[in-house]
C-alpha cells in the first residue's frame, strides 16, 4: 500500500529558492561555515600506478578524527594541475569500514571488504579506476563510518542488544565481532537520526558538513585544479553527492549511481531499506529527491540507474528521470544511463562514470 498520500508533498519549491530551502530543511549552515581543516600526513605508498598518502584531520566535533586517502597517478615529474574527484563511500550496510570499500590503502585490500566488493563492485576498487583514468581522488570516512564510527562501548544498550541478538555471546572471533557491530550500528542509525532531528538538524546534515570539509581539503591540495573537481558516489554515497551538489557551489559536476528515485516510491514499501542519508524530515515539503540533486543545474550531472534495483521501483526511477530532465530543460548538461543488473556499481557503470567525468570536468 502506498503511504505518500498528500498531493502537496513533495512540493516543488521554485528553482531560484530551492537551494536555500534544501539547506534549511537539512539543517546545514552556509557553505562558508565549512572550514578547511589542518591536515596531517601519514604513510605513503605506490601500487598499480597509484601513488597514495594517508591524511587525517579534525572532524569539527568531539569525535575521532577523519581518516582519508589521497590518491593520484604515479607520475613524479608531472607539474600540471589535474582534475579531481571527491569519492563518497556508500552505506553498504557496513559501518565498521568506510573508505576501504572503494579504495585500497597502504596495506592493500582490507580482507573484510573483499566479499562486499565482489557483490557490489565487481571486485574492483572504484578509486583505482578513477586514478588510472587520470584523476586525483580523495576518499574519506564520514560519520558514522570507518574512523568516524561510534565505538562499541559508546553504543546505547538498545543497539548493543541488537548486536547480541544477531550474534549471541560465546564464539568471539573477528568475523563475529564485525557482524555483531554491524547489527548494532544498523539499529543505532535510527537513534542518530532521531537525535539529530530533535536538535534542529539531520543525520544528513552532519555528513554534509564533513563532506564540505573534505571538499575544501581537496580543493586546496597541491596538484589539483580547483575548477575541475567532481563528486561521485554509489548508493548512500550517491545521496551524499546529491546533498553536496545542493549545499556547495564549488563542484564542477556530480555523479550519482543507483540512488535516484522519488520520495513517493521510497515511501511505498521501500523506506526500511533506505538510508537516513536520503530520508530527512521536512525535505519532501521542499521538493522531490531528484530536485535536490538538480539544485546544481545547469552544472553537469550524471545519474546512473540499475534496471533491477532492489531499493527502488521502475516507475519511481522513470519518474525521477523525468523530473531531472524537467529541471535541466534547455541544457545538455544532464546525462542519464541505464544498466542491467541490481543495486550495484558494476565495472560497466564505473567505466561509464570515469568516461563521463573525463568529458565534463
Amino acid at each position: 500500500m502506498g503511504t505518500h498520500l498528500s498531493p502537496h508533498c513533495p512540493r516543488s519549491t521554485p528553482a531560484d529558492r530551492r537551494r536555500d530551502a534544501v539547506r534549511d530543511a537539512l539543517g546545514v549552515p552556509g557553505e562558508q561555515a565549512a572550514a578547511t581543516p589542518d591536515v596531517r600526513y601519514g604513510r605513503s605508498w605506490t601500487r598499480d600506478g597509484v601513488a597514495g598518502r594517508e591524511l587525517t584531520w579534525a572532524a569539527g566535533d568531539d569525535g575521532p578524527d577523519t581518516a582519508a586517502w589521497l590518491l593520484r597517478p604515479d607520475r613524479h615529474a608531472e607539474t600540471a594541475a589535474r582534475p579531481a574527484v571527491l569519492l563518497m563511500h556508500a552505506h553498504d550496510g557496513v559501518k565498521f569500514y568506510g573508505k576501504e570499500k572503494v579504495a585500497d590503502g597502504p596495506d592493500g585490500v582490507t580482507p573484510a571488504v573483499a566479499e562486499l566488493r565482489t557483490r557490489g563492485y565487481d571486485g574492483l576498487a572504484v578509486a583505482t579506476g578513477l586514478v588510472q583514468a587520470g584523476f586525483v581522488v580523495l576518499v574519506h570516512d564520514a560519520f558514522p563510518w570507518g574512523s568516524r564510527r561510534v565505538p562499541w562501548p559508546e553504543l546505547p544498550d538498545r543497539a548493543r542488544s541488537a548486536g547480541f541478538t544477531a550474534c549471541p555471546p560465546g564464539l568471539d572471533t573477528p568475523e563475529v565481532r564485525l557482524r555483531r557491530y554491524e547489527a548494532a550500528a544498523r539499529e543505532h542509525e535510527n537513534g542518530l537520526a532521531k537525535a539529530a532531528t530533535l536538535t534542529g538538524t539531520s543525520l544528513a546534515a552532519k555528513v554534509v558538513a564533513e563532506d564540505l570539509r573534505a571538499l575544501n581539503v581537496l580543493l586546496a591540495t597541491d596538484g589539483v585544479d580547483p575548477n575541475r573537481v567532481a563528486a561521485a558516489g554509489f548508493s548512500g554515497g550517491g545521496a551524499r553527492v546529491a546533498h553536496l551538489l545542493a549545499c556547495s557551489t564549488r563542484l564542477r559536476a556530480g555523479v550519482i549511481t543507483a540512488m535516484m528515485s522519488t520520495f513517493a516510491d521510497v515511501a511505498d514499501g521501500r523506506a526500511d531499506d533506505t538510508t537516513w542519508l536520503m530520508i530527512t524530515p521536512g525535505l519532501p515539503a521542499v521538493c522531490d529527491w531528484p530536485e535536490v540533486a538538480a539544485c546544481a543545474a545547469p552544472r553537469p550531472l550524471l545519474v546512473q540507474f540499475a534496471r533491477d534495483d532492489s531499493h527502488f521501483g521502475p516507475q519511481g526511477m522513470r519518474d525521477s528521470e523525468s523530473l531531472l530532465r524537467r529541471a535541466y530543460v534547455g541544457s545538455d548538461a544532464l546525462t542519464t544511463q541505464w544498466f542491467a543488473g541490481g543495486h550495484r556499481f558494476s565495472a560497466d557503470m564505473q567505466a561509464g562514470a570515469a568516461d563521463w567525468i573525463r568529458c565534463n570536468v
